[in-house]
């Protein structure tokens, strides 16, 4: 009996850190599946979204974000960065990135 309470209490504590991710999205990785419709698409490499070579070149800071002096060495990126950045904060996320290139591609058919 001792044994059975035991082995449920070590598979109880090992769900915790699972919960945990869990109850906070914000934490929780970019997978395929979970990842908005704009990244559908995007290779992921060991559980982690590969970023596209633009954004992680123009990303100079490496905060997963391009400001608009970052925005400055690219000219499309620099022309269209008040249109990709959707949410006004100054800078233009992952998913704003996504975006602009799934419309571009939406654009092209």
């Amino acid at each position: 009996m001792k044994n059975i309470l035991t082995v449920l209490a070590l598979a109880v504590a090992g769900t915790l850190p699972v919960a945990a991710t869990a109850a906070d999205p914000a934490k929780s990785p970019v997978t395929p599946d979970s990842a908005p419709s704009a990244l559908k698409g995007v290779t992921p490499q060991a559980g982690r979204t590969e970023l596209p070579p633009m954004f992680k070149e123009l990303d100079q800071d490496k905060d997963g974000q391009i400001s608009k002096d970052e925005a400055k060495r690219s000219a499309e990126a620099q022309t269209n960065f008040d249109a990709m950045d959707t949410d006004h904060n100054g800078k233009i996320s992952l998913i704003e990135w996504g975006a602009h290139e799934k419309a571009k591609q939406l654009s092209k058919q």
